[in-house]
């Protein structure tokens, strides 16, 4: 990742990285803040493996851009590159991303966890983002994660990061929509319908 003779200046890439360290900073903020809340006994933990399925297909979203466009692979490959704004757009979509999680991080609160559990005392959030989508926390990530691609402009890239998304998030909010549907019930289902939208509105 660390290589300014993939960009056009220098100063391309000390912004990227900047906002790189940006976002993982709030992802190191947001572990941290989380981490004594995870270790309550109380919670019903339902994770099934996915709070590792989500770190393994973060670290590769944020590789993807640069791997494809690294020496390891074909000049032919190397080459296919998106015009040049597509930094530009990466650049906000990260900055947008991390913004749009930390605002619903910070909706949910204590309640917030990195691996799927729920607890007794817990209310089912269905105020600010939550009203839009059901998963804001996720799109925040997936917006940055595209953004990270973007920046790097490279086609395979973006590409690899939407599929690992798809993925990696898919069965991610699978697993954690089974556990709310069985805490919250009638209440998780009736919000169902009036936020009918996971992740982006009007399409999924």
């Amino acid at each position: 990742m660390g290589d300014p003779s993939k960009f056009a200046n220098i100063i391309e890439y000390n912004v990227l990285m900047y906002v790189l360290g940006a976002l993982l900073l709030s992802e190191c903020i947001i572990w941290f803040l989380t981490l004594k809340g995870s270790r309550d006994s109380s919670k019903k933990h339902s994770d099934n493996g996915t709070f590792w399925l989500i770190i393994i297909g973060w670290c590769c979203s944020v590789m993807s851009g640069a791997f494809f466009r690294s020496q390891s692979m074909p000049q032919a490959v190397r080459n296919w590159l998106l015009p040049h704004f597509t930094y530009y757009i990466g650049i906000v979509c990260i900055v947008a991303g991390i913004i749009v999680r930390c605002t619903a991080v910070g909706t949910l609160k204590h309640a917030f966890t990195l691996s799927v559990q729920t607890t007794d005392s817990q209310h089912l959030i269905q105020t600010g983002l939550y009203g839009i989508v059901r998963n804001p926390a996720y799109t925040g990530s997936i917006i940055s994660l595209l953004g990270v691609a973007c920046a790097y402009g490279h086609i395979l890239g973006i590409i690899g990061v939407f599929v690992i998304c798809l993925i990696c998030y898919g069965v991610r909010i699978h697993v954690e929509e089974k556990a709310l549907t069985t805490q919250f019930q009638e209440e998780f289902e009736q919000y169902c319908k009036h936020t009918k939208y996971r992740l982006i509105p009007g399409v999924y």
